[in-house]
């Protein structure tokens, strides 16, 4: 089942990220259900409250499934749990990217810049998969990472 969780983080994550582009595509794959219930309208391509709403929505989702699959990183031999970390460390960044740009993934496309994913990998390489508040970078909170 972490395994399953990890899987759908990261796909989350991409739609989530990916909504300007998408919607150029003629495509939408944010969850329907989500989209009616908070009243969200990704075609307007404009971050208001309601979208707003919905992002934070899917954001704690993705992070209560990237919470989930780390159970199952614990699992894996160390190697491997280094490489998976990895991964979900840096699309754990693209979410605060999201936040940072107060959901409006309409404008860019949310990012990590190279530099940063290089520092965040190597520091998962050395340091192995660790666990502080539930963030596997070892932050407490999106704007401790940035220090």
């Amino acid at each position: 089942q972490p395994a399953r969780s990890l899987g759908l983080a990261f796909q989350l994550t991409n739609f989530l990220r990916d909504v300007g582009e998408d919607l150029d595509r003629g495509r939408v794959y944010v969850p329907q259900e989500d989209l009616t219930r908070f009243g969200a309208d990704p075609w307007q391509r404009r971050a208001d409250p309601a979208w707003r709403a919905l992002m934070r929505f899917e954001i704690e989702r993705c992070r209560l499934l990237y919470a989930h699959a780390d159970e199952g990183v614990a699992m894996l031999p160390p190697r491997s749990a280094r490489c998976v970390s990895t991964a979900r460390v840096l699309y754990s960044r693209i979410l605060e990217q999201i936040e940072r740009a107060d959901s409006d993934v309409f404008a860019r496309r949310a990012r990590v810049p190279t530099w940063r994913k290089a520092a965040l990998a190597a520091r998962v390489m050395m340091t192995g998969p660790t666990s502080t508040k539930g963030r596997l970078d070892g932050t407490s909170s999106p704007a401790a990472s940035e220090r």
